[in-house]
């Protein structure tokens, strides 16, 4: 269990080091891309400039995510009650659909076309964001109802509201034709972000060290 915190519980922090490093590099690198009017998945998409240097940093951040939450997984089945277990098997499913979907269907150049790959990056994109916020609050939940780690619980909660929330900024900008997807996506994804650097920070520098503060 010793090499597992050490090894697989680092990768949520650097994951989300890639993820930041594919949405601004790619933001640099093409000019013309406007972050507060255009969705983070155009970075990406079929004929996007550099798509191919962006689809590997997005495949690493990926398998750091998974590698992370199988650690997760292996520590609430060894030392968590069932809520938490629930809450990061919901979370693996969002990891491995999020690492496997956007790659098999990215967006293609027509992103207002409703062809296959575009529907089912869609239907991905739904997935994740719901398995998400399942997962999110049922962690949360489990971690209030273990003793002595009520602070993170506390802590996951709020993010979890707070992913809620922006998530619904999304289809209410869309549907007033706000022109701001970009902004509105990369609150959620950007929150969903810091909860995993959160979570992994924990159990590489706190979990053995300072057990019962937090």
């Amino acid at each position: 269990m010793k090499k597992i915190d050490k090894y697989l519980m680092p990768l949520g922090m650097v994951g989300v080091l890639f993820y930041f490093a594919h949405t601004i590099l790619g933001n640099i690198l093409w000019k013309e891309y406007n972050p507060i009017t255009t969705d983070i998945s155009s970075l990406t998409a079929d004929g996007a400039p550099n798509a191919q240097l962006l689809k590997i940093l997005s495949f690493i951040y990926g398998i750091c995510m998974v590698l992370m939450v199988i650690a997760l997984i292996i520590k609430s089945f060894r030392q968590y009650h069932i809520m938490l277990r629930i809450g990061y098997i919901i979370l693996i499913i969002m990891q491995l659909t999020s690492l496997f979907g956007y790659s098999l269907f990215p967006l293609t150049e027509d992103k207002a076309e409703m062809n296959f790959q575009n529907t089912m990056h869609i239907i991905v994109t739904v997935i994740v964001v719901f398995t998400t916020i399942a997962s999110a609050f049922l962690i949360s939940l489990g971690y209030l109802k273990q003793e002595r780690m009520k602070n993170l619980g506390k802590l996951t909660l709020v993010m979890a509201v707070l992913i809620t929330i922006f998530g619904m900024f999304n289809p209410i900008s869309m549907s007033l034709k706000l022109d701001i997807l970009g902004l509105t996506e990369r609150l959620v994804i950007y929150s969903i972000q810091i909860l995993m650097f959160i979570l992994s920070y924990y159990y590489t520098f706190l979990d053995n060290k300072y057990k019962g503060l937090v």
